[in-house]
């Protein structure tokens, strides 16, 4: 099993001035996670237009093209190849969330599948023509419940003028895999889904996609204890995936805090009974505390059920978002494209994830994940 770093918020973030060190001398993160660490593998997301009508970014990396060719680059200089996360949107997506990007809005559901042909080759062939090594693309951002709202909408009824349900999202996906092969005929195509600890939904997704498209190299998931049950649930369902449906499974986003961030944010998941959230239950969804030192040890464990599964990689999301002012989730504009009010500066609630701490020091896990720790575990 190999390990990556998803690095999408460094472009932005790196404008700000920020420091990190390890054992009080200062770091480069590219240079850091592959010289240290030993991983090889950046993942990066890109957005179709994340900027209103008056020019302002929506934050949360700013990652139009032009940000992510400089942090591929600069990966590249480090020894680094690039898996690259294609949202098709203009900001975030997830389950909650798919936009279509505005430049493809109006438009008849034919016709965006053109320009999503179009944009994925021409995002690629930017990255081509810079000389970047790019392993792998996701062509959707966790997308079970569709992508390119409403063409991809999964509970939609199908048609051939709208597109819709689970034949509108496997022509997409379709669309999409083609132009990435077009271009970089041997970088892996990415399926991500997220719930990754309920086979329920897997099977739901997985057997309802396949009646249309499963030509697709890898399945990538989303895995968060808190969110998506806990390592017992996590690996009885990879294990059973990969076994039914023989696809390489990459986990592309794994995290775990170090510090509170949402004291009282069980209310979020009102369904999952109050005794999953003990602190410490190892097979919870809190297993360790949630200090430095139990951030390294669920890594650890986390890292030993991932090669016990057979998972080809693992990526730790956003290791270096570490706390700046004026460094939230969104900004205002991106707010407002989500559909939420303005209420003063969003916070980053991912500073409480991170490798690096709120001064920029090196947590205990940077000496867990990395891949001399990962080929000495034994299956």
């Amino acid at each position: 099993m190999k390990l990556g770093v998803d690095l999408s918020s460094l472009d932005e973030l790196e404008k700000l001035g920020p420091v990190f060190t390890y054992k009080g001398e200062k770091v480069d993160p590219y240079e850091f996670f592959s010289y240290h660490s030993g991983i090889k593998t950046v993942r990066l997301r890109v957005w179709v237009d994340p900027y209103d009508e008056e020019g302002n970014s929506y934050g949360g990396g700013g990652n139009d093209l032009e940000a992510t060719i400089r942090m591929a680059l600069k990966a590249k200089a480090a020894g680094m190849n690039t898996l690259i996360d294609f949202h098709y949107s203009d900001f975030y997506t997830d389950p909650s969330r798919q936009i279509l990007p505005k430049p493809w809005r109006g438009k008849k559901y034919k016709e965006v599948l053109l320009e999503l042909s179009n944009y994925t080759k021409k995002t690629l062939l930017a990255l081509k023509e810079h000389e970047i090594d790019v392993m792998g693309v996701q062509i959707g951002n966790e997308v079970t419940h569709g992508m390119m709202f409403p063409f991809g909408e999964v509970g939609r009824e199908y048609s051939e003028e709208n597109g819709g349900g689970f034949r509108g999202q496997a022509e997409i996906l379709k669309t999409a895999r083609d132009a990435v092969k077009e271009i970089y005929p041997n970088a892996k195509v990415i399926l991500h889904l997220e719930h990754s600890g309920y086979l329920d939904i897997q099977e739901w997704f997985l057997s309802n996609i396949q009646k249309y498209f499963f030509d697709f190299d890898v399945l990538g998931e989303s895995y968060y204890p808190y969110w998506h049950a806990g390592l017992p649930y996590f690996k009885d369902t990879m294990a059973k995936i990969k076994e039914k449906y023989h696809k390489e499974i990459w986990i592309v986003e794994i995290g775990y805090e170090y510090i509170e961030s949402y004291p009282d944010y069980k209310k979020d998941l009102p369904d999952v009974p109050e005794t999953e959230f003990v602190v410490g239950d190892v097979n919870g969804r809190i297993p360790f505390p949630k200090t430095k030192q139990g951030q390294a040890d669920y890594i650890k464990k986390l890292l030993e059920v991932c090669k016990e599964i057979g998972a080809e990689y693992a990526f730790y999301w956003e290791p270096c978002w570490i706390y700046m002012p004026h460094n939230g989730w969104a900004t205002h504009a991106g707010e407002r494209y989500c559909g939420y009010e303005t209420k003063g500066d969003t916070v980053n609630v991912w500073v409480a994830y991170t490798f690096f701490d709120l001064e920029g020091q090196a947590n205990p896990v940077v000496d867990v994940f990395t891949q001399e720790y990962v080929d000495s575990i034994k299956k």
